[in-house]
Formats: C-alpha cells, structure tokens, sequence
C-alpha cells in the first residue's frame, strides 16, 4: 500500500513542478494520509537509525530549521527538512514521501521537521523524536490556534507521553515554557540570550504570557528582552529563571540580524553542542526570512511579520539597518495561513518604520485596515495603498534608486506572493 502512495506521491510532485504549480510539498502528503491514516508512523519506523528532531514555536522555526540543517550538514550529515515550512501533517509527510524510495527507505542520519503550534500533539502522536526544540509562544492566528494558554496545555500534555528518551531544549526566557520544562520527567536544557542584551525598560504591548503559571500573580522582570521574553520572577511564590544556559561566555558570530536570531542561534548550538558554530558566518538565511533578491539592480530586503511579537521584531531590524531614509511596502493578508482576524496589528509598534520611511506603500487583503492603523500613528508620512500587489511592487521599486535598499514586509501568504513576483516561480 505504502509503495503505491510513495509513488503516487512522486507524480505529484512531478506534476506540480512541471506545470509551475509549486514543489508539492503539501498535495503529496495529503493524498497519502487520507489513503493511509498511518503513514507517517510506519515509514518512521522502518528507519529506526535515523535520527528525528521536532522543532516548533510560533516564531523562528524555518529559520532554526534551515540552521541546523547546514550545520549538520556542515559537519558530514545527510538531513532532510521539510524545509518549505509546509509544517502540517501534509507536510511531514510530502517530506518524506519526496526523500524516500519505494521501498519506504529513507537514506537519512536525520529528519528535522519543523511543527506549527497546532499541529506539535498531532506530530507527537505519530512519531517519538530523540529531541525537541521549542523555541517560543506567542500570540498567533487567534481564531485557529486560540490564546497561548490553550496551546501551553495541549504542549504539556502531549510532551508528558513521550518516551523518557527524548531530550528536550525549551526557550528559558519564556515563562509558559519553562514552567511546562519544570513538569516534564525528560531531560530539559533551557536556552536564552545573555542578561546584557535584554534592553527593553517597559513591558510592550505585545506581551502574551505575564502572569505566574504557578500562582497567576503578575511576573516581574530583572531585565527584559522583547515581548514576554527575559528574566522573569515571581515575588510571590518564588517561580524564576534559572538554569538557563545564556552564551555569555561564548564568542558567536551571529549570521543574522535581529534580537529574535540570537534567540534561534543559541536554540541550535546548545542542540547541537557549541563546539559547531565555527560556520555560522556562512549560512545564508531561508526563504523570507531576512532574504535578500535583487529585481531590477534593486537590493530587496524580505522580511516576514505575521504577529505582533514577529512584526515588533521585523521592525527593531529594518529601522537599525537603515542609515537615512528607506522606502518600504507593508503587506496584510487574513487568508488562512495568516489568521483570519488582523486586530492585532493594533499591537504592533510601527513608529521606528515611519521615522525612516521616505516612501511607504500597502497592499494586500487588508490594506486598508492596515492604512488605517498607520494613520492613527499621527504621522506625516504619505501613505500610498495599492490593491494590486504587483503594482504596489513596481511602484515601490521605480521609487527607489538603483543600487539602494528596499523592505518588505509581509505576512506569509503575502510573502509567497511576493517571491512568485520577483522570481517567477511559486514556492509551496
């Protein structure tokens, strides 16, 4: 049975690539679950030397994804990914059927599959991974996901079943996650970023997770870094930080830019061991994710920013690397792989954009929702709104010079639109 969907599965693939329909990196997977509820378990289990690494959180996943694959890689691996962040069950398995032969052999030392939040107890249930890695929780498409202590339950729960063999790395900064380390049998290392590079001086606005898990009384902070993210304490029942393995005395050359990739960084090295980070400086980041493309001799920062905790982020990055001014287009979609509800751009701090904006366009499915929201930042920036994408993206090109530096900002839907644009080619 497995055989016919394996092969099954290669058509499609076929089919998707040669009519420029995508990889089929979904179609595959789904064709194969719906013939064979058990696929994924029993492929697995047919290759018990290869080694299984779950990686899941709201933000950063791709990217730790795609890093840790270059730096096994980098260190003589053969890994496999289901690196176009197709993070569903669908996913996993149109990874595997793409990697494996038609004898269900997948000639791997490890899998890396990356598991939106939703999906991280659905994966469980199918596989028994040799480590996890969680790198964070945050507020995300709210009408699929719900809030964050739902998805918090459901985590512990579903981590609590697994195998005492399964190592576990959980974010030491977040304090939903390291109280769920605290109830865990498994081995748990907790990773954060060093004391001295949480500036933030006031909880913002897009906090999700400031309350006690143990005793619901409001956290405090020695020091913060962003969001709900830093050096939590409890004054009233004593639940704290600590344990957490920081690198402050580790020398890193940090590949990409923003607060939010320290974090991811440090989540892989201490996975790996850090003896590994003497090639950092040569990876390159995933699609969308600080990726730059040059389209007509312009130099094209692609930037996703799907939640306020992400956005906030995106934006601390971009108005850092600008020296002057800089042109940007900021683009809303509320279709399903975005969430279906946009209230939280209201979260969203946009004042460090504006304040080097020369030119700002918006598009997307809620542009004016979006244009909205930035008019309510009293600025004097001209906003310009375009309904159609690819003319707000030749129009923000011709604004800017040749040679010079533009941003974009989209939420993913949005951003696969734009790569199709400026690469001719559909991504998932």
């Amino acid at each position: 049975m497995n055989t016919i969907l394996i092969l099954l599965g290669k058509i499609i693939i076929k089919i998707s690539q040669l009519l420029n329909l995508g990889s089929g990196s979904t179609w595959p997977g789904h064709v194969a679950l719906l013939l064979n509820s058990k696929f994924i378990e029993q492929i697995i289990d047919k290759n018990k030397k290869m080694k299984i690494i779950v990686i899941a959180g709201t933000n950063g996943k791709t990217t730790s994804t795609a890093l840790l694959k270059f730096l096994l890689e980098k260190s003589g691996h053969k890994v496999l990914t289901n690196n176009e962040g197709a993070n569903l069950l669908n996913g996993v398995a149109s990874t595997i059927i793409r990697n494996c032969d038609e004898f269900s052999k997948l000639n791997y030392d490890y899998a890396i599959f990356e598991s939106d939040e939703l999906n991280l107890p659905l994966l469980l249930n199918k596989i028994v991974p040799d480590k996890i890695l969680i790198l964070n929780l945050f507020r995300d498409q709210l009408d699929r996901y719900g809030e964050v202590n739902t998805i918090a339950t459901k985590w512990l729960s579903a981590l609590k079943k697994l195998d005492e063999k399964t190592e576990i790395f959980i974010n030491g900064d977040d304090p939903q996650l390291y109280y769920i380390g605290t109830k865990l049998s498994q081995k748990v290392q907790y990773f954060g970023i060093d004391k001295k590079l949480m500036k933030l001086k006031d909880v913002p606005n897009d906090v999700d997770s400031i309350y006690c898990p143990v005793c619901l009384s409001m956290l405090k902070y020695h020091e913060l870094s962003y969001a709900h993210l830093g050096n939590f304490y409890c004054s009233k029942c004593n639940f704290k930080r600590r344990d957490v393995f920081d690198f402050s005395k580790v020398k890193i050359n940090y590949p990409m830019k923003g607060l939010y990739n320290v974090y991811n960084t440090n989540a892989v090295l201490l996975l790996l061991g850090i003896q590994n980070n003497k090639w950092l400086g040569q990876f390159t980041p995933a699609f969308g994710r600080q990726e730059e493309i040059v389209y007509k001799n312009r130099k094209i920062f692609l930037l996703l920013s799907k939640n306020p905790a992400g956005f906030n982020q995106s934006i601390q990055t971009v108005s850092s690397m600008v020296k002057s001014k800089a042109n940007f287009l900021i683009i809303l979609n509320n279709r399903v792989p975005d969430g279906l509800d946009v209230s939280w751009i209201w979260d969203v701090d946009f004042k460090p954009i504006l304040e080097v904006a020369n030119n700002i366009i918006v598009s997307g499915d809620r542009l004016y929702d979006l244009n909205l929201r930035l008019k309510y930042e009293n600025t004097k920036n001209k906003i310009e709104a375009f309904e159609d994408l690819s003319k707000a993206i030749e129009t923000i090109v011709n604004k800017t010079k040749v040679g010079e530096r533009l941003y974009i900002l989209p939420t993913y839907s949005a951003m696969l639109e734009v790569r199709k644009i400026l690469l001719g080619r559909k991504l998932l």
